[in-house]
């Protein structure tokens, strides 16, 4: 009798670490993936128990929920399992959140002590293009802002935990009512706001008034360092930034600003219009500056409210405040939408800009002693002085490679001086929405350089054209005046040749001259002849 073979525990074929590295991998947060990697994800839990703790540990890092129904089945969910409250770091609520039951306003009290690890939420509402895929169902309205009550900032101290903040698409009430809600969680260090409005922009509410920085407990988020302003009313967002305290260290804003088109109520009081420069002085750690340009349709006003922005953040020699060296101060430049632009259209916007830029981030006094010591001959016993403030970074232009050389050769014409002395930084391939493509942006550089020069023949030629049609007519008018100045001199021959005839006796060769002077001449003569005959 043969012997049986004996149970052999089966092991895996790969390490259990490299099992969970993959699932790990599977993950991504980025919006319009999410939805594909939750259900690999799922998946993934089902395969064995081995799978099962990190695949949970992974779904359950990132929550989204779009409803008050995933609300409440999410809710229990950690009622039956609450350990699963602890693998939850992120949450979203994303969808329609200015109606009556709004996830915002419910999430605190159904989640409430549920998620003690959370560090970042994500408020986004749906804007317009979302809207015209998924109504709101039939016989529910929308409301015209956020549905908070008057207790709902003190149910923000249950995550006033997070380190973390996204809005988007929201609407409060009033100006206070966002202040109070960000004043609740003092231990922000990022804060994201895209296209944040309010019905009523009010006072200035008591919470962002500026005390002394010797209690930073009792300051507007005291551990702000990253701030994102995009479309946001221009009073309400300098606001925001006179309230803030020197722990910001990076702002990204859009130049120009972009407010939101809903009306606002403001106070009786008649105010000022706010500056369209932000004033940065008050930041004296405030180390990188990122702005988005769009197409700016008042150039001369935005290019002054650009350079007095500028001058507020880069210190003079003069100045006593900026504890950042210009080594580590960089300023930013991308294009706001690149679909916006044709590439040359962007190129010729920097090439406007850079003269403001490089006044500002470059020291004057230096560049004219340097102009001096050239002019006197003394550069072989006198080093150059670096008269750079700052770096600038042009990012975000997403072109393909072979566009590398064309964009580094174009953004050293537009700012020579900070490429002269390296501080211009260029990335022409980086890349953040792969979906946002410049105009023509399949054409090979020859192409596109054969493109322009065609654009540019066929200006240069229906200008000919043009100039060649506007000739014609000037001849064509002045042909027609001379016409009408020979007809009405053959008339006015005509009838003084009758004049002269009229009389028996006298003779046509008498009035030879048929030129106009002789006609002013001889009208006279043939007058005083007939007077003289009568």
């Amino acid at each position: 009798m043969t012997d049986l073979p004996s149970p052999v525990k089966a092991q895996p074929r790969l390490p259990i670490e490299v099992c969970e590295r993959v699932i790990e991998a599977v993950y991504t947060d980025w919006y319009y993936s999410v939805s594909m990697s939750l259900a690999t994800l799922s998946s993934c839990a089902l395969v064995c128990r081995a799978w099962r703790p990190r695949a949970q540990r992974v779904l359950f890092d990132y929550v989204l929920l779009r409803d008050k129904d995933a609300l409440y089945d999410f809710a229990e969910l950690l009622d039956a399992s609450p350990e699963l409250g602890t693998y939850v770091h992120t949450l979203e609520l994303r969808g329609y959140l200015h109606v009556p039951y709004s996830p915002v306003v419910l999430f605190l009290t159904a989640l409430r002590g549920k998620l003690t690890n959370l560090a970042v939420l994500y408020i986004y509402g749906v804007h317009d293009a979302e809207k015209a895929v998924n109504p709101l169902p039939e016989g529910e309205k929308e409301l015209p802002f956020l549905p908070i009550y008057r207790y709902f900032p003190s149910l923000l101290t249950s995550i006033s935990h997070i380190r973390r903040l996204d809005f988007a698409d929201v609407r409060f009430p009033s100006f206070g009512d966002f202040a109070r809600f960000l004043n609740t969680l003092s231990n922000l260090k990022e804060l994201y706001c895209y296209r944040i409005s309010w019905a009523v922009l009010g006072l200035e509410p008591v919470c962002m008034a500026k005390r002394s920085s010797a209690d930073s407990r009792k300051m507007f988020l005291p551990n702000l360092e990253i701030l994102t302003c995009f479309d946001m009313d221009e009073q309400g967002r300098q606001r925001l930034l006179s309230a803030l305290g020197p722990s910001l260290g990076e702002l990204w804003i859009n130049f120009p600003n972009n407010p939101p088109a809903e009306p606002i109520h403001r106070p009786r009081v008649e105010q000022e219009s706010p500056s369209l420069a932000l004033n940065l002085r008050s930041f004296p750690c405030l180390d990188r500056l990122v702005c988005f340009i769009a197409p700016i349709p008042q150039p001369d006003q935005m290019l002054e409210s650009l350079r007095d922005m500028l001058v507020s953040w880069v210190p003079s020699s003069d100045d006593v405040f900026g504890d950042v060296s210009p080594s580590q101060r960089y300023l930013h430049l991308g294009p706001r939408s690149r679909r916006a632009f044709k590439r040359e259209d962007y190129v010729a916007l920097l090439r406007t800009i850079g003269p403001v830029v490089e006044a500002v981030l470059c020291r004057k006094e230096t560049a004219e002693s340097d102009l001096q010591d050239q002019t006197s001959g003394d550069t072989d016993d006198r080093a150059e002085t670096d008269p750079c403030r700052s770096g600038l970074v042009v990012q975000d232009l997403g072109d393909r490679l072979e566009w590398e050389d064309w964009w580094r050769t174009a953004m050293a014409d537009c700012f020579p001086t900070l490429s002269r002395w390296n501080r211009l930084y260029v990335y022409p391939t980086q890349i953040w929405n792969p979906e946002d493509l410049w105009e023509y942006h399949d054409l090979t550089p020859q192409d596109y350089a054969d493109r322009l020069q065609a654009v540019a023949d066929f200006a240069e030629a229906r200008r000919r054209r043009h100039s060649t049609r506007d000739v014609v007519k000037k001849f064509i008018a002045t042909r027609g005046v001379l016409m009408h100045v020979r007809q009405n001199r053959k008339r006015y021959q005509t009838y003084t040749k009758q004049e002269l005839f009229i009389t028996p006796g006298t003779h046509a060769n008498r009035v030879q001259d048929p030129h106009p002077i002789g006609l002013d001449i001889q009208r006279p003569l043939a007058m005083s002849l007939l007077w003289s005959c009568s």
